[in-house]
């Protein structure tokens, strides 16, 4: 009989062969590393965790804010747009070089480019208006999520 201890599990008393001993140590091996990776998996995942004021959520807040700066600055030259097309259509038109399709397109044309530049640079005021308002109501409602998780 031969009592064998193979990797701190203590296999009792059994009659083992040249074979089975190495099969027995080839199984309490594999058992001993399967037991240290799920160790080590754990501890990863737990640093995995996504927690409040982590990188990943500062990075994902920084590009939420950045697009809603977007869409507020798009909002300002599209009203801002709509508002001189209307003022344009105020103004007498002169016929003195014709009046043609062409040039009603490259008139809205550029009215759109220069309202998209004039909102870019800071526009009147409705893109910051817009910008706070809604960063406000979405942290509003990030804060209702939170605290119902």
């Amino acid at each position: 009989m031969d009592t064998s201890s193979v990797g701190g599990i203590n296999l009792g008393k059994y009659p083992l062969t040249g074979s089975q001993r190495n099969s027995n140590f080839d199984s309490a091996t594999t058992a001993a590393e399967a037991a240290g990776f799920a160790e080590v998996l754990r501890d990863l995942q737990s640093k995995a965790r996504v927690r409040e004021g982590h990188v990943v959520n500062e990075a994902a807040k920084d590009q939420h804010d950045k697009e809603l700066k977007e869409a507020c600055k798009g909002f300002e030259s599209m009203f801002l747009n709509m508002m001189y097309k209307q003022m344009r259509a105020t103004v007498p038109t002169d016929d003195l070089f014709g009046d043609s399709n062409a040039k009603k397109i490259y008139q809205e044309m550029h009215d759109e480019k220069l309202m998209d530049g004039i909102a870019q640079g800071g526009g009147v005021g409705l893109a910051d208006m817009l910008y706070k308002q809604l960063s406000r109501e979405a942290s509003a409602k990030s804060n209702l999520i939170d605290k119902a998780t």
